[in-house]
């Protein structure tokens, strides 16, 4: 018994120094992102100058809106992008054969647009379909759009005033062929709501980390965009693929092309309501990950000169390491806490909050909007809210697994919608 205690302590004691020196390396890297992009962005410049293009960058961006049973939120996405402060835009609303009020009220709207001349037919096109998934909506827009960048939304999101103008600021490296922005969640004073919050902030701080390595490699589909070239060259979204913005995250890496995280881009999403919807989600992310993983197997340890090397072989073989770790994690962090109270032995949990709080600290000096000392006050508050996200992530998890042996599939996501409340800059 002893013997094997003391294997199953050696184990944990291994995943955890792995995921240490992962995160540690994360935290040491993202300070200096916005550092890169601005020298990015000042070499574009002056290489436009060298070549003497003297006009501004002002490429005409596509925004395509995939919808089904959104009428609590489709209208606030499109005000966030019609009253964008960028104005060289195309709006592409796709209802994919919904079958609540979101055909009356987005006809509405556009009539009552058009009529008091806010803005004009080649504003905005509203396309209906039969329902055929979020796949075949999202191609039908790209195919009907004219736009150079192409920028694809979730009808549950809102755009910054400013997301846009700040989009095409990456785009004017050359090199750069699709940008993913920064998604947060709308406020939800909830559990879950706040679980989601903390999740989203401290997940898409780390992405500054991989666009540093070059190592980006999901783009989320609430706010993600390409240049047309990338569908002209590697195809359209894959409808046979519920994760369909993770599948094309992949191909387009696997294609050799370059992208990076754009942390100014900001769009709110509403997020999971409950915990069922919560689990939900995370089935259909990790369900759909492992699919395209699969997929995508070769860029594993790949020497592909087309592949970039940290993807290859440091971020892709750790993302698939926590999602081993994660089946053991529940029960070794129950283990831990039963033990430091039975023991009166807190040096492990200790050390584990420690961690935790080091996260708190660089993430609200470093992060996105200047320092946040409410961030790093709310600590002792919110970080038994990371307990709760490990169940529902191996719960998630478990179920995916039980899907791929039992050869189910995942639909597009259906919970009860609210809407985002909080008034967003737009």
């Amino acid at each position: 018994m002893n013997s094997a205690f003391l294997f199953f302590r050696d184990i944990i004691l291994i995943f955890v120094i792995l995921m240490w020196i992962r995160y540690y390396l994360f935290l040491l890297l993202s300070p200096f992102y916005p550092i890169k992009e601005h020298l990015r962005y000042i070499k574009s410049m002056r290489r436009r100058k060298e070549l003497r293009i003297r006009e501004p960058y002002n490429p005409k961006v596509s925004v395509v809106i995939p919808a089904w049973n959104e009428e609590v939120g489709v209208l606030k996405t499109i005000k966030s992008v019609l009253y964008n402060d960028y104005k060289n835009t195309e709006i592409i609303v796709v209802n994919d054969g919904s079958t609540d009020r979101t055909h009356e009220l987005v006809t509405k709207f556009i009539t009552d647009g058009l009529k008091e001349k806010l803005f004009t037919k080649s504003t905005i096109m509203y396309i209906y379909q039969e329902n055929g998934g979020k796949g075949k909506a999202l191609n039908k827009g790209v195919e009907s759009s004219t736009g150079e960048i192409i920028l694809t939304m979730d009808s549950d999101s809102a755009l910054e005033s400013n997301a846009i103008t700040n989009l095409v600021k990456y785009f004017v490296d050359p090199k750069i062929m699709s940008v993913v922005g920064n998604v947060k969640v709308a406020k939800n004073n909830t559990i879950v709501g706040m679980i989601q919050k903390l999740e989203y902030y401290f997940g898409f701080y780390f992405k500054r980390a991989y666009s540093i390595l070059g190592a980006e490699y999901i783009f989320g589909g609430a706010c993600a965009s390409f240049r047309r070239e990338v569908f002209e060259k590697i195809g359209m979204f894959d409808v046979s693929n519920k994760t369909e913005d993770i599948e094309m995250s992949m191909r387009t890496r696997s294609a050799g092309f370059e992208c990076t995280y754009a942390e100014n881009v900001v769009c709110y999403t509403e997020g999971a309501a409950d915990i069922k919807g919560l689990v939900s989600q995370r089935v259909r992310w990790k369900k759909g990950r492992f699919d395209t993983f699969w997929k995508y197997k070769r860029m594993f340890f790949s020497a592909n000169e087309n592949h970039n090397s940290w993807l290859s072989f440091f971020i892709l073989p750790y993302a698939m390491l926590s999602e081993v770790q994660l089946l053991i994690e529940p029960i070794a962090i129950s283990l831990l806490i039963t033990y430091s109270i039975i023991a009166s032995d807190y040096l492990s949990f200790a050390i584990g909050l420690l961690f935790i709080f080091q996260i708190y600290l660089v993430t609200s000096i470093f992060g996105d909007k200047g320092f946040k000392i409410g961030k790093i006050l709310s600590f002792p508050f919110t970080w038994i809210l990371f307990y709760f996200l490990v169940w529902i992530e191996f719960l998630s998890l478990v179920k995916s697994i039980t899907m791929t042996i039992a050869g189910e599939e995942i639909e597009w996501q259906d919970w009860k919608r609210q809407g985002i409340q909080e008034e967003i800059n737009v």
